[in-house]
C-alpha cells in the first residue's frame, strides 16, 4: 500500500463540511480557553469562552458548544488543540469518551500561523485559540486517538525510565557518597558496588542468588510485543518504547506513518530555482525517533538480514554509512507495520528478498 501524505491532507480537509463546527482550544494549567468557527473560519461568537481544568470546566464548555450548535444549526464538531505539556491530556480524554472528535495540532504550525488573521505578532489566549480553530478548518492536524489502558502505562513507563536514565550519573555519585560517609570499609569486599551480588547485598536481600535469578518479564500483555521480539536484535526495551511511543501499531496502514508520527519523515525547503537541503523533520515524538535509531543500530550490529542490507547500501549503493543507517530505520518501521498488519513473526527467509531489492 502506498501511502501520500497529500492525500492524507485532502481526506482531512474534506472531513470538514458546512455542517461542522470547529472549536480551537488553547490549554493552561488552570484555565483553559476556547473559540469557535465555522468551516470557513467565521467566528462564530462574539466572545471567546474560558473554563477551567475540572469537570465543571469541562461541562461548561459543552453546554457552550450545545448552544453554538443549536443557534446556527451545526450538527457536528471538530475540537482542536495543541498537546501541551500534559494539560491537554484529561480534557482530550473526557471529550472523547463524549464521543467528539478530537484533533491534535502540531504547536509550531500554531505558530507559523498566528498572524494570518490580524498581521500582527501579539499574542493572546483568545488569539491562539482562534489560530488553533483556523489550522484545523485547513486540514493541518492529526487524529487524537485514546489509547487502551496498557499502552498508556507502558507509555508512563518508559518515560520514568528515560528520567532515571537521564539521571543515573548523579544518582550513582549519590550513592557512591553515601557509601564513602557510611560504609568506607565497602570498597574492599565489593571493587564495584554495581554488580548484582552487591546491589543484593545493599538491597538487603537475604541471599544474592534471589536477585541473581530474577529476569525481565515478558510483555505477555501485548501481542504484538512477541511478534516485534522475533526480530533478532530487538530486545524488550526497545520493544516497550517504540509501542509507548506509537501506540498500538495496528492504527497504522503504512510504515510512513510511523516515520511520520516519530518525526523521521524527510522535510525539503524549495523555492523558485533554489533547490534546499533534504533533512529528517523531527517533528514528532522524539523518545519515538530516538528509540527507532537506536534499534536500528542495535539491528545492524547483531541481525543478518539488516548488516547485509547495510553493507548494500554502502558498497553498492554507495551511501554513506548515516544515510544507510536512516534508510534502514524506514525499512525497519515498514516490516513492523507489516508484520502487525498480517499477525506473523518476523523470519529471515521471508526477509530474505530484502535483500535481493537491494535495500
Amino acid at each position: 500500500m502506498k501511502f501520500k501524505q497529500s492525500k492524507a491532507q485532502n481526506q482531512r480537509v474534506e472531513r470538514i463540511t458546512p455542517s461542522h463546527l470547529i472549536v480551537g482550544i488553547d490549554m493552561a494549567k488552570e484555565t483553559h480557553v476556547a473559540q469557535v468557527t465555522n468551516y470557513r473560519g467565521i467566528v462564530l461568537t462574539n466572545r471567546h469562552i474560558a473554563f477551567s481544568n475540572t469537570i465543571e470546566g469541562f461541562e461548561k464548555l459543552q453546554r457552550w458548544m450545545d448552544g453554538i450548535q443549536q443557534k446556527h444549526r451545526l450538527s457536528q464538531v471538530i475540537i482542536g488543540m495543541e498537546p501541551t505539556g500534559h494539560y491537554w491530556w484529561n480534557l482530550a480524554n473526557w471529550l472523547t469518551h463524549k464521543g467528539l472528535q478530537v484533533v491534535l495540532v502540531n504547536p509550531a504550525t500554531t505558530k507559523r500561523n498566528k498572524e494570518n488573521r490580524d498581521d500582527c505578532q501579539s499574542k493572546s489566549d483568545p488569539k491562539d485559540a482562534l489560530v488553533i480553530a483556523d489550522v484545523v478548518s485547513r486540514g493541518y492536524y492529526y487524529e487524537h486517538t485514546k489509547q487502551t489502558q496498557v499502552f498508556q502505562r507502558l507509555k508512563t513507563l518508559m518515560s520514568d525510565r528515560d528520567f532515571w536514565v537521564a539521571n543515573s550519573v548523579w544518582l550513582q555519585n549519590r550513592i557512591i557518597r553515601w557509601l564513602d560517609i557510611r560504609f568506607p570499609e565497602y570498597s574492599s569486599v565489593f571493587k564495584d558496588w554495581t554488580v548484582k551480588r552487591s546491589m543484593a547485598t545493599l538491597k538487603e536481600f537475604p541471599a544474592p542468588v534471589d536477585l541473581a535469578n530474577r529476569s525481565v518479564p515478558e510483555l505477555g500483555e501485548i501481542p504484538m510485543a512477541i511478534q516485534m521480539r522475533s526480530i533478532k536484535g530487538l530486545g524488550p526495551i526497545f520493544v516497550a518504547a517504540i509501542l509507548a511511543g506509537a501506540g498500538d501499531l495496528r492504527q497504522y496502514a503504512h510504515g510512513r506513518q510511523l516515520l511520520r508520527k516519530a518525526g523521521l519523515n524527510l522535510a525539503e525547503s524549495t523555492s523558485g530555482k533554489r533547490k534546499g537541503q533534504i533533512v529528517v523533520s523531527k517533528r514528532g515524538d522524539s523518545s519515538l525517533r530516538k528509540y527507532l535509531y537506536l534499534a536500528t543500530i542495535q539491528l545492524i550490529g547483531i541481525n543478518p538480514v539488516f548488516q547485509e542490507l547495510h553493507r548494500h547500501n554502502i558498497q553498492v549503493k554507495h551511501m554513506k554509512k548515516q544515510q544507510s543507517v536512516f534508510k534502514l530505520v524506514g525499512k525497519v518501521a515498514r516490516i513492523l507495520i507489516g508484520m502487525v498488519q498480517r499477525v506473523e513473526t518476523f523470519s529471515p527467509e521471508k526477509a530474505s528478498h530484502l535483500v535481493s531489492q537491494a535495500a
